[in-house]
Order: structure tokens, then sequence, then C-alpha cells
């Protein structure tokens, strides 16, 4: 019974493929039809008339999260059924989220353990990866979230590192002071998801999360550039030559494996190898990359001195058991040596992280759930967000990091899955992504794995760490595709006789059909001005813990100040979130003006070729 309940739940969810509302559709600049998106807006599957909670509101306390189980219990078990329907073909994405959740771990470890003097390291970060996950896995009310340690929180736990170790009452209780800071923190948590403070991602636009999403592949761009200077700076005591031999190296390498990812992904749509291989290699393209790599890594020979100092610079991690890592989980025992009143200073970074959780969590969430998309699950905003305070109590008094959901992984996981066990013969038109495969069994299997890391440090030791500065810029690489921010400045370098689609497979925003080029470019400029903000402040010393802050900022920017310079319609086009563009049909010469023989799509029906064209014209970039 419970299994047609849950059917019925789903097949209630089915989607009309008729717009809301049949308005007439605009002229775009061109004489092509461009409909605005409030127009086109396909009505959400879980859609009713039922009133959103109100934020804040005594008499709404709890609503959310209640109306979050209330929509994802049903569909519980048929989350399960999903994942295990289609059988190993589940690795594929499950595997290529593990290396963009273990790559991050590694790095971020390692970076925590420079920062914070060996307070956390390798193992803790994996820890906190894994433990997260699983919660979110089997607990979450959206299991396509992918969460992590992120850049932010090392970079947060490095100030906080700088304000203990300056603190005679604090001398020796880092970690403890960490754990009540994440006590605090779960506990405005609580407090953020019974008020329905996630209603307000409602105002969560483009604006504020593709410049949020751009300035985290600039901080994982960062990350990987940081970590290949110093790849000319050790060994330590190996001589110049040695040194500039491992940095040379290690840069290849990194080259080689953004170059090997991208070329593997895209290996299906070539004509190299059988139909068979070819699917194989492209689905476990990141697997395929990484292991291929390692082993070229030891094409450079070297001396017994090198190879005893390193040559390449390959990951170094303590066994699970070492004290270094188990000493951690006894952080708990001495919470009560921190006296009362650095307990009260820990409110200041909890309420840090948790800004930048509601943040983080919330963007995440929203960019892996957008229509491009298509889901035909509902979201769960404030059950989530709730569950988040509950990892963040365990893991705090485990003496771990904390994790949240994360960009770029979050996004990157739904569209991985999406075509996952259909055959283009199941009523897909040809050209199109498939649906996502909306289930739980993909992010507990990369979970899993990235608890399995713990236990085969050896293993991990083979991999250079160029691996993992590679990784990481391929991470940012990939998460330009569908980013307008992204589109809009390469747009200011683009021909103007080639800034709309002029070949078939070109996509085009609506935007482009329907906003002067001029204001364009001052909304695109204000925005990197946005974005140069945000970012320097994380360079401004103990005083970048504030960042989150500055995060948050752009969400009442673009509500009252942007509507004061620039025209309402051409902000909805600008800053929709639910995106129209325009897909060509026909080859066109560069000197002919655009016919309107134009098909529109809506975002999460774009052919399948505009997606491949996007990843092969960042690749062409490298």
């Amino acid at each position: 019974m419970a299994d047609n309940d849950s059917a019925s739940q789903l097949q209630s969810y089915v989607v009309d493929e008729q717009p809301v509302n049949g308005t007439p559709a605009r002229i775009g600049s061109n004489g092509s039809f461009s409909q605005k998106y409030d127009e086109a807006r396909r009505k959400r599957p879980w859609e009713t008339d039922e009133p959103d909670p109100q934020c804040c509101a005594l008499k709404d306390v709890g609503k959310g999260i209640s109306r979050d189980l209330r929509r994802r219990l049903p569909l519980y078990w048929d989350d399960w059924r999903e994942g295990l329907r289609v059988g190993l073909l589940i690795f594929a994405p499950a595997s290529y989220i593990f290396f963009a959740s273990v790559m991050p771990a590694i790095a971020f470890g390692e970076q925590l353990r420079e920062e914070t003097d060996g307070a956390f390291s390798i193992p803790h970060v994996l820890t906190s990866t894994a433990i997260a996950g699983v919660f979110q896995a089997i607990l979450g009310g959206q299991p396509l979230l992918i969460v992590g340690v992120a850049e932010p929180i090392v970079l947060t736990y490095h100030f906080m590192y700088e304000y203990a170790k300056d603190r005679d009452d604090l001398q020796g209780l880092y970690r403890p002071f960490c754990s009540w800071t994440l006590i605090w923190t779960a506990l405005m948590h609580f407090l953020l998801a019974f008020t329905n403070a996630s209603e307000y991602i409602k105002r969560f636009t483009r604006f504020a999360g593709e410049t949020f999403g751009i300035m985290i592949a600039m901080l994982f761009t960062q990350a990987a550039i940081k970590g290949l200077k110093i790849e000319y700076e050790e060994p330590v005591d190996a001589s110049p030559g040695l040194r500039l031999t491992n940095g040379l190296w290690s840069t290849v390498l990194a080259l080689f494996l953004i170059r090997a990812a991208f070329f593997f992904h895209g290996l299906s749509g070539s004509r190299f190898l059988n139909h068979r291989v070819r699917t194989i290699v492209s689905n476990y393209g990141a697997t395929v990359a990484v292991v291929v790599t390692t082993v070229l890594s030891y094409a450079v020979e070297s001396n017994e001195s090198a190879q005893d100092a390193g040559v390449p610079a390959r990951i170094e991690m303590e066994q699970v058991y070492h004290s270094s890592v188990t000493g951690v989980y006894s952080t708990s025992e001495k919470l009560s040596d921190v006296p009362a009143s650095q307990i009260a200073a820990a409110l200041v970074p909890a309420m840090v992280i948790t800004v930048l959780f509601f943040f983080d969590n919330n963007v995440s969430a929203k960019l892996a759930q957008v229509d491009e998309f298509g889901l035909q699950k509902p979201p769960a905003y404030h059950y989530d967000f709730f569950l988040l305070g509950v990892q963040m109590l365990v893991l705090g008094l485990l003496g771990l990091p904390p994790a949240n959901a994360v960009l770029p992984q979050a996004p990157m996981h739904t569209r991985s899955l999406m075509g996952v066990g259909e055959r283009q013969d199941q009523g897909r038109r040809p050209g199109t992504p498939g649906k996502v495969l909306e289930q739980r069994m993909s992010n507990l299997i990369q979970s899993l794995l990235v608890a399995l890391c713990l236990f085969i440090a050896p293993v991990l030791r083979i991999v250079p760490r160029a691996v993992l500065w590679g990784y990481f810029i391929f991470m940012s690489l990939e998460s330009l595709p569908g980013n307008q921010f992204f589109h809009r400045v390469s747009l200011l370098f683009t021909d103007p006789k080639r800034r709309a689609g002029v070949r078939a497979g070109d996509e085009t925003p609506i935007y482009v059909e329907t906003v002067p080029y001029p204001v364009i470019v001052k909304y695109t400029v204000l925005q990197l001005v946005a974005l140069a903000i945000v970012y320097g402040v994380t360079w401004a010393g103990v005083a970048g813990v504030s960042f989150p802050l500055f995060i948050m900022a752009l969400v009442p920017l673009r509500q009252y100040v942007l509507p004061r310079f620039f025209d309402a319609d051409h902000l909805a086009d600008l800053d929709s979130s639910h995106d129209i563009e325009e897909v060509l049909e026909h080859d066109r010469d560069v000197q002919e003006s655009p016919t309107p023989s134009q098909r529109m799509y809506p975002r999460h029906e774009i052919p399948e070729s505009t997606f491949q064209a996007q990843h092969q014209h960042i690749s062409s970039m490298i």
C-alpha cells in the first residue's frame, strides 16, 4: 500500500507542459518571439494553493519543516527504488561526484593542517564530509544535495585560530573553542529553521546566486594556484633545481588532468573506439583522468635522494588510527575548560558561520534544483536547514569541522544524473537531455567512498598533489556552463556580429534579444564590482571573517538598489530565475541578421548539444 501511495504521490507531481498563462509573446529586438520568463513559466510539479509559511510569524512556527516532511515522506521509498532500479549505472554519477567531493576534502584538509598548525588535518575533513554526506543521503529532504567542508570554512577556521593562539585563556583549547562555536551555530540553525527563515530563499536571484557561484569558482582556482606555487618551494631541504623540477612537473600534471578530464567526458560524442567503450570512458571521465594522471606522474625518473624528497610531491595523510587524528574525538571532554567569556565570544564566529551556511546551503540547494533540471520531486529547504543544525551539533561534539551543501558539487551532481537509466526510445525527444534520476543511492555511495578513503591512506599517498590542483581548476570550469554572469562577461569581449547564436545548437539567453547592449554592460560591470568587493574582503586578514555578511548584502542590493537604476522589464530578463533560451535550428551566416525561425525551450528542455557545446567551448580555452 505504501508503494502505491508513493507512486500516486509522484504521479500527481507530473507537470503539465502548458504555460501557466497564455499571455502573448513579446517581440524581441531582432523580430524573433521571446516570452518573458513570468509569461512562459511552467508550474512546478509540487505547487499547490496552500499558502507558504510566513517567516518569523509565531502562528507559523515549524510549519515550513512540517510541510517539507509532508511532501517528501511519501516519496522516501521511491527515492531508494529509483536508485536501485538502474543497477550498476548509478556508479557513474556516484564516482563522478565522489572525486568532486574527495579532492576538495583532501586539499582543504591539507590547507587546514597548515593554517591551524595541525589542529585539523585531512582525516578530520574526510570524516566530517562522510558523516554529513550519509546524513543527507539517508535523512535529507533533498538527497541530491552534496555536502562537504567548503573553502569559506577553511578561511573562517583560520581566522578563529589566529584569534585563539593570541589568547592566554585559550591556549590548548582551540578545538573546544571551535566546538562551542558549532554548538551555538546549531542552535541558531534550529531557530532559523523553525521560524521559516528559508522562505527568504525566494529573494535569492541569479544576481546573488551566480555572483556567489563565480566567487566559489575563483576560490577554487585561487587554491589551485597557491598549491602549484608551493610545489615550486618544495621539498624544502632539496636543491633549487629539484624544487624547480617538482614545480614544473606538477604544473604539467595539473594541466594534463584538466585537459584529459574534458576529453574523456566528451568522448561519447566522438568517433573514437566503439560506442560501449566511449560511453563507459565518458561516464567515468573524471575517474579515468585521475588514474591516468597518477600513472603518468611516475614517468619522470628520480634518483634516490629525489625519491626520498618526493618528486613529484604526493598527498601526505596520517592513518585514521594515528594519535594526531583520534585526539580530536576527546574534544567534548574539554568543553568545560573553556572560560565563560570565551564561550560567549564564540557567538561571534557562530553568527558568521550561520550567515554563511544560510546563504551557501540555500543557494547550493536552489542551484541544484533550478528549472533547468526539471525535477519532479519537491525541495525541502526548511527541513534540510534543520538537519544541517543537527549535523552541526554532532560534528561539533565530535570536534570535527562543519560541513554543508557546497558549490559547485551540488548542481554538478544533479546534472550528472540527467538521463541515467533512460533509453532514447523512452519518449524523449532526440537531442534533449533526459530526466534527472531523483534518488538517494548516488549520494550514499559517494559518501561511503569518502569514508573508505580514511582506511586507504597508503593508496592516497601515491596520488600526486598536482592532481588536487588540476581537479580544482576542472571543477571551476565545470561550474561555468549555465552561469549567465559568466556568459555576460564573455559577451563583453564578443564580436557584435556573434553575440546572438549563429550556428545550430547555439543558445541565446532572452536578455540578448530583449535588453539593449549598453544596459547589459552596465548590469554586468556592476555585478563585477560586487564580486570584486566580496572577493576582496576574503583578503582582509582577520576582518575577512565578515565576508559572509557581504555575500548576504547582495540580496537587498538586488531587491532595493538595482530597481532604481534599471528598467523593471530589463531586470526581469537579466535576473530571471526561470530562464528562457532560444536555440537556433539552422546554420546562419554571420553577416545575416537573425530570423524568426527559432524554437523556444524551457531551460530544462534545452537540447543536450547546447550543454556539450558549452563544455567544448570551455575545453577549447584550455
